[in-house]
């Protein structure tokens, strides 16, 4: 039959063919992308001569070509659209290809990025994660100016050219800067021509001009469909099908931390700007972040996905911090803590492992210091030299920081999470072993034993005291400590932190005539303890005044026998003799402060948190170190209760 064994070519692939030889390819280029023979495209080609200047000239006056019996050629070229459709895998050019398994290809090639082992590092590691079947997290630490957002804008866009399928939400600390990162990916999904950086910039070497066009050299990623979703904050790509279009899941989604994104799961969620110096110092502004990154930020993951979070150390307790301490139990699923160990598993303790992977780089990495050459800004970067970003990152300016604020050198370049003598406590000191000075400690933990219980084998005289570190607007802290003379130990029996107001500490009913509040509970089950304490440490700076100013308070104290001692705070905790640094050190350096166990335990948990945080100008965060300072200071001056004297009597009575 005339005409068997001829291969109907599709609109799509005759779209793509010229699109692709009008991009600069070659007529080869062009026929293989589009699945034609060389003859064919040969043969469109001169056809397509004898009628271009024609339908370019209607084209620009809009008129329609189409019914004049010009043939398909002509249509093609008339109704091609501004970029070709998606090109199938199979036949993309070869540096497409390459493009796809070379990230630090793809990006010089068509995003105009100097080489940056680093990012190339990282964005390998994110591709192994995303590979697994399970979730996958990731924390990313690294200096400010090293192009921490710039890695995550690429890595973002490589997957997306990767697999159009793919769903990745962008997070930041608020909708507005995460809507940015947003944009900047669709900007560069959507760009016509390569990129031209700032002249300035490709001199300075810390750009390229780009030669290739992701939307020319992929196909388009902008749906053709005017009502297909391709906003700032959310859109979808062009699919290989139209069908892949339905009902999808946006292929870019951006929200802030502080928003509510109850709604889209993703397979690939990059965070980045989250934490600050304000949430991760001030204890509300981190607890508020911290609850919101467990319920919702690690919700968003699916299995097989994978959620990295990237930034700058900023201290012990921020985001990172948080995160890096979360561990996962080995065939107990995920929503398993660890607790009840011996009821699940009585055989064998659970496999722990960390749940977040750790990627750490520094500035400046002197054990590949070979000298002054080695820090050059034209010097290689990391893992070849020194430096990680020579030119952005200078030793000039590293040096600079390095000398005039070693402890932000530390910290921030460095990404250390403690500096040696920093804080309060040293860490090492409350869980015990072998310090960085080589002294073996033996720690502050009582393993076995939980908050709330008294420890066996106590001998008497016992102390027991209370302390309180109000505030009217925003976190207390309330310590119960027994202390043992003859063994100058001190026991944290329980600790809360929370907000409360003054009532909830104690208050009093009038018309039942009853109190209420944590004293109240607490006095009543030290009594029923065999340990009644006998004294509260109350702060009474400022507003708190009026706690002790009540005459039910004071009816209070004569029903339980106890006293409620004032203290008050000026420059005295910082008394080289009585002070926060002269009096709490030596016990826990020591070993006299005993604590319930931490594992599986935040009260004790954030009690050494803040103890190993703790900074004489640190202003948030403090409360439970406050309370420990109240309870040791006026220590010295209790005693332990003894019985009453017994009322004297005449002998017949």
């Amino acid at each position: 039959m005339p005409g068997q064994g001829k291969r109907s070519v599709s609109p799509e692939d005759r779209a793509l063919f010229w699109q692709s030889l009008n991009s600069g390819m070659t007529l080869r280029e062009a026929s293989r992308i589009a699945g034609i023979s060389y003859n064919t495209a040969l043969n469109w080609k001169n056809k397509a001569k004898e009628t271009s200047l024609e339908l370019k000239e209607a084209r620009i006056v809009g008129q329609n070509r189409l019914d004049h019996g010009k043939g398909r050629i002509e249509r093609d070229i008339l109704t091609m659209p501004d970029m070709p459709p998606v090109i199938p895998t199979g036949r993309l050019n070869p540096n497409a290809q390459r493009g796809l398994e070379d990230f630090d290809f793809f990006r010089r090639h068509y995003l105009g990025r100097v080489p940056s082992p680093w990012q190339v590092d990282a964005a390998y590691q994110i591709v192994e994660m995303l590979e697994h079947p399970e979730k996958q997290f990731m924390v990313v630490n690294v200096p400010p100016g090293a192009g921490k957002s710039t890695l995550f804008h690429d890595v973002a866009v490589w997957m997306i050219c990767r697999n159009r399928a793919i769903r990745v939400m962008i997070g930041s600390i608020s909708q507005t800067l995460a809507k940015m990162y947003s944009r900047r990916i669709r900007e560069t999904l959507e760009r016509a021509v390569p990129v031209r950086p700032d002249p300035e910039m490709v001199k300075r070497g810390l750009a390229l001009d780009g030669v290739g066009c992701l939307a020319i050299d992929y196909g388009r990623f902008k749906p053709q469909n005017l009502g297909a979703l391709w906003r700032a904050e959310e859109f979808i790509v062009e699919q290989l099908t139209a069908a892949g279009l339905d009902n999808k899941e946006p292929t870019v989604s951006a929200y802030g931390i502080e928003s509510e994104f109850i709604g889209h799961r993703a397979d690939l969620v990059l965070f980045d700007d989250v934490a600050s110096p304000e949430n991760a110092k001030e204890s509300v502004a981190r607890d508020k972040l911290l609850e919101r990154w467990d319920a919702m930020a690690e919700a968003r993951v699916d299995p097989g996905g994978v959620l990295a979070v990237i930034g700058q150390r900023l201290g012990p307790l921020d985001l990172y911090a948080h995160c890096l301490s979360k561990v996962t139990y080995e065939d107990f699923g995920d929503d398993y803590d660890g607790s009840d160990v011996k009821d699940k598993n009585p055989d064998n303790e659970p496999v722990k492992q960390h749940k977040y992977r750790h990627l750490i780089y520094k500035a400046y990495y002197e054990e590949l210091d070979t000298g002054p050459a080695s820090r050059k800004t034209t010097s290689p970067a990391w893992p070849d030299g020194p430096l990680l970003e020579p030119f952005r990152l200078s030793w000039r300016d590293l040096s600079y920081v390095k000398n005039h604020s070693p402890q932000k050198f530390a910290v921030v370049y460095q990404q250390e999470d403690l500096l040696e003598g920093q804080y309060l406590i040293e860490r090492v000191w409350a869980t015990g072993g072998t310090g960085p000075d080589g002294v073996l400690y033996q720690g502050c933990i009582d393993n076995e034993r939980r908050p709330g219980y008294i420890p066996p084998g106590l001998t008497p005289p016992i102390i027991s005291i209370a302390s309180v570190d109000p505030s009217p607007t925003q976190f207390w802290a309330i310590e119960w400590w027994l202390y043992q003379p003859e063994t100058n130990l001190r026991y944290l029996i329980d600790i809360e932190r929370c907000k409360l107001t003054a009532e909830e500490l104690l208050g009093y009913d009038t018309s039942t005539r009853t109190y209420s509040g944590i004293m109240e509970e607490w006095q009543n089950r030290s009594f029923d303890m065999g340990y009644p304490i006998s004294h509260w440490i109350v702060e009474v700076n400022a507003a708190q005044r009026f706690l002790l100013a009540h005459d039910f308070v004071r009816k209070w104290q004569a029903l339980h026998s106890i006293n409620v001692v004032p203290h008050t705070t000026s420059r005295n905790k910082l008394d080289e003799n009585l002070g926060v640094e002269a009096l709490l050190p030596p016990l826990w350096r020591t070993g006299q402060i005993r604590l319930p166990t931490m594992r599986e335990n935040w009260k004790t948990l954030a009690f050494v948190d803040e103890m190993t945080s703790w900074t004489r100008d640190k202003r948030n965060g403090t409360d439970m170190v406050m309370a420990h300072w109240f309870a040791e200071l006026h220590m010295p001056q209790l005693r332990a209760p003894v019985a009453p004297p017994r009322q004297w009597r005449p002998s017949w009575m």
